[in-house]
């Protein structure tokens, strides 16, 4: 379960402000998308390239004595 908890003052700041400048909002918007859309992205092909070389990231295959 994710808990939200709300700051009043703090949203008057962000609504005063996105009334003031309209377009600081696609700013926020646009980082948002880009940092989680990246992040994603990472994570898929850090998954898709542990289950092609079957081993996860920095772990040694043992049965070559260790090494890579």
């Amino acid at each position: 379960m994710m808990e939200l908890r709300i700051n009043v003052p703090e949203v008057k700041e962000y609504i005063k402000g996105i009334a003031e400048a309209p377009g600081k909002i696609f700013q926020f918007v646009r980082y948002n998308v880009k940092e989680s859309v990246g992040k994603y992205l990472s994570e898929l092909m850090e998954a898709e390239l542990s289950v092609f070389i079957g081993r996860e990231r920095y772990q040694r295959d043992k049965g070559r004595g260790g090494e890579l």
